[in-house]
C-alpha cells in the first residue's frame, strides 16, 4: 500500500513518467488517476476524496432519476448511472488536454489535470465542467436515454423477428424463469462501456469481488464471452467465477459448456477442470 505523500506537489515534477500506451482513451478518467496513483502523484488521501465525491455525484443522480421518490435503484440503473458519470468526467479530461493524451502526452496540461483532481471539491468541479462540454444537465439524462435505446431496440428486434402471439409465449418463459442472470441475448455494450467494466473488474481485489461484478453487470451472450477472452480474469480466478455462476446462474454454465470447442482459450481450460 502507497504511502500519503509528502512534498507531493514535488511529485508533479515526475508527471514525464505517465507514458500514453498506459492510459485508456475509452476509461481516460479512471485510467489516468490509476496511472497517477501508482506514480505517487495522487496519495490515498486523494484517491479517497475522489472516490467520496464520485459516490456525492452518484447519490444526486439517484435522487434525479428517481424524482427524489427514493435513494436508491436497482443494481443495472446504478451501473449505467455510474458509467454515464465516468463519461461525463472522461469529457472534461478532453476539454482540458484538447485531444486524448495518446500517442503525445501534453505534460503542463496533465499537471494542471491532476492538480484539480486533488482540489477539494475538485472532482464535482470536473463533472459540471465535463456536463457543459457534452451539452448535458446530468449524468441522468444520459444514463436514461441509454436505457431507453437500449428497450427501444430490443422491442424493436421482437417486433421484427416474432409475431405478437410467439412473443407473448417468449415474455412468459422469460417471467416465469427463476433465473435472473440468463445470457439471452446478443452483445448489448458499447466499446467504452466494455472497456470501462474491464477496468472495474481489474482494480477488484478477490477473486470473488470480480465474479460479482461481472455477474452483475454483464447480461448478453457476447459480451459474457467476451469478458472470458479480455484477459481480466486468471487462473483460479475464473474457477471463483464458475462457482458462483453454479449457484446463481447455472443456464450461464449451460450456455458456455455449449461454447466449448478446442479448450484453446484459458477460459475454456478452467471451465473444464470446474466440470471435473
Amino acid at each position: 500500500m502507497k504511502k500519503t505523500g509528502e512534498n507531493n506537489e514535488n511529485n508533479l515534477a515526475i508527471i514525464h513518467k505517465i507514458k500514453a500506451e498506459n492510459i485508456d482513451v475509452n476509461a481516460y478518467f479512471l485510467s489516468l488517476t490509476d496511472v497517477a496513483f501508482d506514480l505517487g502523484l495522487l496519495t490515498e488521501e486523494d484517491m479517497s476524496l475522489i472516490q467520496a465525491q464520485i459516490y456525492g455525484i452518484l447519490s444526486d443522480n439517484i435522487r434525479m432519476y428517481t424524482n427524489g421518490a427514493s435513494d436508491s435503484v436497482t443494481s443495472a440503473e446504478a451501473n449505467e448511472l455510474m458509467l454515464a458519470i465516468l463519461r461525463v468526467l472522461d469529457s472534461f479530461c478532453i476539454s482540458e488536454t484538447g485531444n486524448p493524451i495518446s500517442p503525445i502526452i501534453n505534460e503542463n496540461k496533465l499537471t494542471d489535470l491532476i492538480k484539480i483532481f486533488r482540489e477539494k471539491g475538485g472532482i464535482l468541479n470536473c463533472y459540471e465542467k465535463g456536463l457543459k462540454f457534452i451539452d448535458k444537465t446530468s449524468a441522468k439524462d444520459i444514463a436514461a436515454e441509454k436505457m431507453a435505446g437500449e428497450m427501444r431496440v430490443t422491442l424493436e428486434s421482437f417486433e421484427n423477428l416474432y409475431d405478437f402471439d410467439e412473443f407473448v409465449k417468449l415474455e412468459n418463459e422469460i417471467n416465469s424463469s427463476s433465473q435472473q442472470n440468463n445470457i439471452v441475448s446478443q452483445s448489448v455494450m458499447t466499446d467504452m462501456d466494455f472497456n470501462i467494466l474491464c477496468e472495474k473488474i481489474s482494480k477488484c481485489r478477490t477473486a470473488e469481488k470480480k465474479a460479482e461484478l461481472i455477474i452483475k453487470s454483464i447480461s448478453s451472450a457476447g459480451d459474457f464471452l467476451d469478458i472470458l477472452n479480455a484477459q481480466c480474469l486468471f487462473g483460479d480466478e475464473y474457477l471463483a467465477l464458475y462457482q458462483k455462476l453454479s449457484v446463481e446462474s447455472p443456464e450461464t454454465i449451460k450456455f458456455l459448456v455449449s461454447n466449448l470447442e478446442n479448450a484453446d482459450d484459458e477460459w475454456q481450460e478452467y471451465l473444464i477442470k470446474f466440470l471435473d
